[in-house]
């Protein structure tokens, strides 16, 4: 896209720089910059962006976006946030190609992912990348669609207003809901509202196909193509095994077609978020078996139920990227239906869930009381945890009093869940351990994500 062009966009003015200067990308952190790159010089709480014009440019950038008249090559506007996205909302109506939003509490990445293994089987797709989900990041996978045939985009709201401002910069077509549940609660007054949210974007985008968990009791009621384990969803996943080797299930079609779909990963909830996938394929008329054939392709990502395998043969299911109540039950489920006799469930505070934080670790507590194997559990808020299970579990403060502990005993189990909020850290639990194998390879603790 030509400068002029994306001056026209933002409604901004021209300095120091060519008009016919062309711009291949757009970056918000001046250290991703690459070659023909457009800076937006965002300020926000902690850093200005301004500060960091120079650096952009010396990495490549032809210019910046700027709200201070400053000497430097680029495009003056009123405001750099509101240009960026004016520019992301311009972009979908001058090009609008098929984009379709996920959204809920959890598995959006991985249901992300799962869709574009579906989708590319037969289009050109692109998604954003890793866990850029927010109104900052969405504009730069938002400035390449043109080359492509359909995009992904994962919409992560944490406060009130946040979904009508993706619904704005991404203009999907098409949503998808996976699960509705506690997150984000001190930004918001009760769990209504977030799910309140979470389903705003049907209002805000007229003609919005919609596919939803009809599992879920917050969506059920939705009109849209559903998906399901439990319900009569038109697509409804059924007979799940879960083993060591991984989940193997069937899938009934709308038409009534039954397939078989093995995935390398564990969990019932892994099979609701391929379910979701093979519903988004359903509507792109991908061939069933073909379908079928890229969700099998799938392998965990990092920190979501990610499987590590310990050199003494102790398999941990790794899964610190986030949690909330419904996730943590679902976790602890799938070691429960494991069949290994030593089982071990290291568990941390479940963050960001404001005044439900007592009550839902006390809940917690509820479910463990049933669970066969041994409990260790730390943070802050899991003492509400503890003060329920006593004797059958072990309690550290914070993690760096329990690493010393975990690191004596974790060898002695045959599986073992980590589970915690990404604010926890649960991560350092693998770095104080020794190399390690990871799925059909190897790799040493010092590789991060």
């Amino acid at each position: 896209m030509k400068i002029k062009e994306i001056e026209e966009l933002v409604r901004g003015k021209i300095q120091n720089v060519s008009p016919e200067a062309t711009v291949e990308s757009i970056a918000i952190d001046s250290r991703n910059v690459t070659n023909n790159s457009l800076f937006f010089a965002l300020k926000g709480e902690k850093n200005d962006g301004h500060n960091f014009i120079s650096q952009a440019i010396e990495n490549g950038a032809i210019g910046a976006v700027m709200h201070k008249k400053l000497p430097f090559p680029g495009i003056l506007v009123e405001d750099t946030t509101q240009a960026l996205f004016d520019l992301s909302s311009s972009i979908r109506e001058r090009y609008p190609i098929p984009l379709i939003g996920v959204a809920g509490s959890s598995g959006k990445t991985t249901t992300k992912e799962l869709i574009y293994l579906v989708l590319k089987e037969k289009y050109r797709v692109i998604r954003s990348e890793g866990n850029q989900n927010t109104e900052f990041s969405l504009p730069i996978m938002v400035f390449k669609p043109p080359i492509f045939d359909i995009a992904i985009a994962e919409l992560g709201m944490r406060k009130p207003g946040d979904m009508k401002l993706l619904a704005r910069i991404t203009r999907p077509n098409i949503v998808v809901f996976t699960h509705l549940d506690k997150e984000h609660l001190e930004f918001f007054g009760s769990f209504s509202d977030v799910v309140k949210e979470e389903l705003s974007i049907i209002d805000e985008i007229k003609d919005l196909e919609v596919v939803y968990n009809r599992d879920d009791e917050n969506l059920k009621e939705l009109k849209g193509l559903s998906y399901g384990i439990l319900s009569d969803a038109d697509i409804r996943g059924f007979d799940i095994n879960v083993t060591k080797e991984g989940t193997r299930f069937k899938v009934r079609y709308p038409n009534g077609d039954i397939f078989e779909v093995k995935i390398d990963a564990f969990g019932k909830h892994i099979v609701e978020d391929v379910l979701s996938a093979l519903a988004v394929g359903w509507l792109f008329n991908i061939p069933l078996e073909t379908a079928i054939k890229g969700v099998e392709a799938f392998t965990p990502l990092w920190g979501r139920m990610e499987p590590i395998r310990l050199k003494n043969g102790t398999l941990i299911i790794f899964d610190g990227y986030n949690a909330n109540p419904l996730s943590m039950r679902m976790a602890i489920e799938t070691i429960n239906d494991l069949d290994y006799s030593k089982k071990l469930f290291i568990l941390a505070d479940m963050l960001e869930l404001g005044s439900e934080t007592e009550s839902s670790h006390r809940e917690l507590g509820e479910i463990l009381k049933n669970t066969e194997g041994d409990i260790i559990l730390i943070g802050e808020a899991m003492i509400n945890t503890y003060k329920l299970l006593d004797d059958r579990s072990i309690y550290f403060e914070n993690l760096e009093s329990a690493l010393p502990y975990i690191k004596n005993i974790i060898y002695n189990y045959d599986v073992v869940l980590i589970k915690g909020s990404r604010g926890m850290k649960l991560e350092r639990i693998l770095e104080v351990l020794n190399t390690y194998e990871y799925g059909h390879g190897k790799r040493s603790t010092s590789e991060t994500k």
